[in-house]
């Protein structure tokens, strides 16, 4: 809660009384903040993902497997009826 309180306050500075060259300090912490936090939760998401179990991963390959081969049926030329004359 209290770092709620304190976000609040900050994102109240900087939207009613930062001026120019802050909120141009302030949107770059923001981003840095933003990539570190998305570091993070990749991280995350992938130690969760590197404990599933193995019938998921062979799901994937195989659900990777027929979108190839639909790719390459889509891909391939038909032939013309053409009847001999």
């Amino acid at each position: 809660m209290f770092y709620l309180i304190i976000a609040l306050m900050i994102l109240g500075y900087y939207f009613f009384a930062a001026p120019k060259s802050i909120k141009n300090t302030l949107n770059i912490i923001f981003i840095v903040g933003l990539v570190g936090s998305f570091v993070v939760l990749a991280i995350l998401s992938f130690t969760q993902l590197s404990q599933s179990p193995p019938e998921i991963f062979v799901g994937l390959l195989m659900t990777l497997v027929g979108v190839l081969a639909l790719k390459d049926m889509f891909a391939l030329t038909t032939k013309s009826n053409q009847s001999k004359k």
